[in-house]
């Protein structure tokens, strides 16, 4: 153990950093998305205890919800790399100003595309879906609907909470992590066991959870007001501020539209297979997101380390930070895959899966999760290092290409023409992931990102 903490104190600690503080920040962000991840197994759980029905809708529609989620999303992680630049530079004004104009601009992205999803909800679930059963098309709308209401709190919340992961306060990520995963597992349980409200019950516990979220977001960041921030911020757009997040948050906000789509397209033709096996495809994606926690808590570790040295103007730190990060991440994700994938047994226990789902769930999880440690890393760390670094453009023409190519391409290809079902889809998840590491592998080599 000692020679392993020596050899990591080597890699990781410079001027700009040290290994304990990077250790105690991965550690923090890991239970932040483990929090993240447990909770939303649990509750979809939850939903599938009403039956395959009400969980086969809610994975209909999410291509669509997160959508429109992901465009204030990327927003505010292009605030948060402004943000995190302007700590590397010392400068508090603009980190002021950067905090409440990427919180006021997702607000009011949110609002207007909350208001479209809302009023279209119906034809878009008809016109999406024209083969599915009547039942599916009722929950699916109603469920829609509640989440569009849900996405105006959430956005301010976000944005809040990657503001203060890219000022390196994971503490505060983590408690506003706790209280909103917590309050939502809660009203899940209060609504939709307790009421038996069933997919209504889960879209309300999303917007009560939510509204809290917002609410203790707002209070946490003016009690901690390290840097002054008003109210007033919120409204306040400077353009250059303005140039500089939508500079990098439009190419992200792009590249999630036009991946949602091909999702979307992936959700459409998937659609073909039977209740059994969309609810299969859901609680394993559900399941691979637990497998994704350390990996996520990699990924906003190099957001903020990376961002934080190209801020400072120190881009030998920041090509160093991104080679060492993706090293230790190749070994953070197989000790990942070695603990979890053991467990997958009593994980499955929280579902009513049948016999023949947890065989298909079975199956999609060795496609991905023995992969991960190989591939994983380069095509998905890389991404948010040449992102920070205001690479957008061609981070984002490779993540729409790969799945073109991969889930859209290939995985309908294995899917329904060759008649693999599920297991189709997860093989070219795979070959995603490997397109875009190879992609990426190649620019961070030639070193053109240093001058965007």
């Amino acid at each position: 153990m000692k020679s392993l903490n020596a050899r990591l104190n080597g890699l990781l600690t410079t001027d700009q950093f040290t290994y304990p503080q990077l250790r105690s920040m991965f550690f923090t962000l890991t239970l932040d998305q483990f929090f993240i991840c447990f909770i939303s197994l649990l509750s979809t759980a939850l939903v599938s205890s009403v039956g395959e029905a009400a969980i086969a809708a809610v994975s209909m529609v999410s291509t669509v919800n997160g959508m429109v989620s992901l465009v204030f999303t990327s927003l505010a992680t292009g605030g948060s790399i402004v943000v995190s630049r302007a700590k590397g530079s010392g400068d508090a004004l603009e980190i002021r100003r950067a905090i409440g104009e990427v919180t006021g601009l997702c607000a009011a992205v949110s609002l207007t595309l909350s208001v479209l999803l809302f009023a279209a909800s119906d034809p878009l679930v008809r016109l999406l879906y024209p083969k599915v059963e009547p039942l599916l098309i009722i929950y699916a709308v109603r469920y829609m609907r509640m989440m569009a209401i849900s996405f105006i709190p959430f956005s301010v919340f976000n944005a809040i909470f990657c503001i203060f992961r890219s000022l390196g306060d994971t503490r505060s990520s983590l408690l506003l992590t706790v209280v909103i995963n917590a309050s939502h597992l809660l009203l899940s349980l209060l609504f939709i066991n307790g009421l038996g409200l069933g997919v209504t019950g889960s879209g309300l516990s999303y917007i009560v959870a939510r509204v809290l979220g917002m609410a203790l977001a707002l209070f946490w960041l003016f009690r901690h007001n390290l840097y002054h921030v008003r109210a007033a911020d919120f409204f306040h757009f400077n353009p250059a501020v303005t140039r500089e997040i939508t500079a990098l948050g439009i190419p992200m906000a792009v590249e999630s539209l036009l991946m949602q789509g091909g999702m979307l397209l992936v959700q459409v033709y998937l659609a073909r297979l039977t209740t059994t096996d969309l609810a299969a495809h859901a609680v394993a994606n559900s399941l691979l997101n637990l497998y994704n926690t350390t990996a996520s808590a990699m990924t906003a570790l190099t957001a903020t380390v990376c961002g934080q040295c190209f801020g400072a103007h120190r881009y030998d730190l920041t090509e160093q930070y991104s080679r060492n990060i993706i090293r230790v991440g190749r070994f953070v994700l197989l000790g990942t895959v070695l603990i979890l994938y053991p467990l997958t047994p009593l994980l499955l226990r929280l579902y009513h899966a049948t016999e023949q789902g947890t065989a298909i769930i079975y199956t999609a999880l060795r496609i991905a999760v023995f992969s991960m440690p190989l591939i994983w890393c380069d095509g998905n760390l890389l991404t948010m290092v040449l992102r920070v670094t205001g690479d957008t453009v061609f981070v984002s023409t490779v993540s729409v290409l790969a799945l073109a190519l991969g889930r859209c391409a290939l995985g309908y290809t294995l899917t329904i023409p060759l008649g693999l079902g599920v297991p189709g889809i997860w093989i070219a998840l795979v070959f995603e992931w490997l397109l875009r590491a190879i992609a990426l592998r190649i620019r961070f080599h030639g070193k053109g990102w240093m001058h965007q």
